[in-house]
């Protein structure tokens, strides 16, 4: 968070109230051990340092996202959102469809749990349309009936496999994290949204309907907040489906300690508000629909 008191305080200002962070993660390694095949280790965020960094901007509602150095072992995830509770938390979680239980899923249903990740791009792992299609269709066989989100981290370059994977109706909603997080070789290269390899993909999913945008984490695009590819993806994302985005901090900024997230947030919401859409509907309504959260 920035050093500037005012910068953080005209941000607050212009954050609506009952404004969702979709995605944050809760993290304490002396607490609950990290997975033996974790990627990378990091300082403990714990829930009270997470509620402390919202605080700072009048956030008091957020969606804590299982983090893929836990695996399927949600034991800090829902820690936290038990303590934040069901009125301002919800959750999604990891886990393994051939060996959980619907009545497993049902008692996390009712702590405030409401999507499964699938995460691809930070495990390092390569996506191939079989496997791809398979896990989804496994998946949403396992959530359908709670009306859980399939939320996956993929790269914008595998999304045309992933629109592939989704031809048939699968009944679920599914939400891709961060922009889709191109790879630094597509940026590269590109010079509008449009040039980036697997962008026309997610504007077809997000027109058809059961696909959402996080429009999160710019950080890990470029190091310049308002940089134009940057606003580019940001604002065709948006415009093409403004009720299909929702909003997040991406707290606590894993691999990117340390860093001033506000001019981010501000691009975003900047973006938004260009495109004609209230924040309202992106940080609140949206947010409320996709997670089936309570007013």
């Amino acid at each position: 968070m920035s050093s500037n008191a005012s910068a953080t305080k005209h941000l607050a200002a212009r954050i609506p109230h009952g404004t969702w962070c979709t995605h944050m993660h809760v993290v304490d390694p002396r607490a609950f051990p990290l997975s033996k095949d974790a990627q990378y280790q990091p300082s403990p965020h714990t829930l009270d340092d997470a509620q402390a960094f919202l605080d700072q901007l009048g956030i008091k509602k957020m969606v804590i996202v299982q983090p893929s150095i836990y695996g399927n072992d949600n034991a800090c995830t829902l820690d936290g959102l038990r303590r934040h509770g069901p009125k301002h938390g919800r959750a999604v979680i990891q886990f393994d469809p051939k060996t959980t239980s619907r009545e497993q899923l049902q008692k996390w249903h009712e702590l405030g749990v409401r999507g499964v990740r699938l995460n691809f791009k930070s495990v390092g792992g390569t996506v191939e349309q079989d496997s791809l299609t398979a896990s989804m269709r496994e998946y949403a066989d396992s959530v359908r009936h709670l009306g859980w989100v399939l939320e996956l981290y993929i790269a914008l370059e595998d999304v045309p496999l992933l629109e592939k994977a989704m031809a048939e109706d699968l009944g679920v909603r599914v939400c891709i994290d961060h922009f889709g997080h191109p790879t630094a070789k597509s940026l590269g290269t590109a010079q509008q949204a449009r040039d980036i390899p697997g962008f026309q993909s997610l504007l077809s999913l997000l027109r058809q309907g059961q696909t959402w945008v996080k429009v999160s984490a710019s950080y890990r695009l470029n190091k310049d907040p308002r940089h134009p590819l940057t606003e580019s993806l940001c604002r065709k994302i948006l415009k093409a489906r403004p009720d299909r985005c929702v909003f997040a901090t991406d707290w606590p900024h894993t691999r990117y300690d340390g860093i001033d997230v506000e001019p981010y947030l501000e691009a975003i919401l900047d973006c938004i508000e260009a495109e004609g859409i209230p924040l309202q509907r992106v940080l609140v309504d949206n947010a409320e629909e996709l997670f089936d959260a309570e007013r």
